[in-house]
């Protein structure tokens, strides 16, 4: 009976997640959310995804990651219900692991997403000798990326780096944050909540 409830609710769980994932698709359309359709799956949704928008601290400049983090919690929730469904009991050592396994793929998807930005931009001042013509869509990309850069290369050179070698010191720190994140999370510390016995 319990499982049956369970396993009801972790479908529950994967429809709403499909249906959050389809609101924040559709705000990305202009005048998507103004049809029939939009203003349903709005009603449903957006109650739960204002939650995380409001916050400021997952915005950084025009990015916003609250679609990520709320996507990523329901998931978390799905696999958790999962989990004690598939096993019958509550295993609080695999429903760690759960939750350590999501904080990290939602950092990660965010330092990914970061990593490519900085990439990029780097890239392209790379064929463009440095230079960014004065209001390019590169400004806006600029003035998202400088304030972290800065501060990142900052912690390597106390002396005065140029923008390029910036965004090639914090391409590389992102780089690096994700090899040992990857293992640190995946390996070691999922690993460690498994062996918890209870």
């Amino acid at each position: 009976m319990v499982g049956s409830i369970l396993s009801l609710l972790s479908a529950v769980v994967v429809v709403y997640t499909i249906l959050c994932f389809i609101d924040i698709i559709m705000s990305w359309i202009p005048g998507a959310k103004f049809t029939q359709f939009g203003k349903f799956i709005s009603r449903i949704c957006d109650p739960y995804l204002s939650l995380f928008s409001k916050s400021g601290w997952l915005r950084i400049g025009n990015i916003d990651f609250s679609p990520i983090i709320s996507i990523g919690l329901l998931s978390l929730l799905s696999s958790i219900l999962s989990g004690i469904t598939a096993t019958g009991r509550i295993y609080f050592g695999g429903i760690l692991a759960t939750i350590v396994s999501m904080i990290w793929n939602v950092c990660s998807s965010m330092l990914v997403l970061l990593f490519l930005l900085v990439l990029i931009r780097w890239i392209v001042l790379l064929a463009n000798h440095g230079q960014t013509a004065y209001g390019s869509a590169w400004n806006q990309v600029d003035m998202l990326i400088n304030k972290f850069s800065y501060k990142i290369a900052g912690t390597f050179s106390k002396k005065p780096i140029s923008y390029q070698n910036t965004l090639l010191i914090t391409w590389i720190t992102f780089l690096v944050l994700l090899i040992a994140g990857n293992i640190l999370f995946n390996i070691f510390l999922v690993d460690l909540c498994y062996r918890i016995p209870f």
